[in-house]
């Protein structure tokens, strides 16, 4: 397996983790705890980030919740 293949199915698998933490949460009425770019902790609702979410279509490790 190249390391390329490797990175792709790792990241497909994160964001997979990601969303499915992201849908349990909003299920509970949960918020979840993230940091921005630049450091700053949030608490955000659960479904909130759901919403950003699904506008998205996809939510990259590195992208800004």
């Amino acid at each position: 397996m190249k390391s390329t293949e490797f990175s792709e199915q790792f990241m497909y698998g994160l964001n997979l983790a990601i969303k499915r933490l992201i849908e349990k949460k909003a299920l509970l009425n949960e918020s979840l705890v993230i940091s921005d770019k630049d450091g700053n902790i949030q608490k955000i609702p659960a479904k909130e980030l759901l919403k950003k979410h699904q506008s998205n279509n996809t939510l990259n490790a590195d992208q800004s919740l």
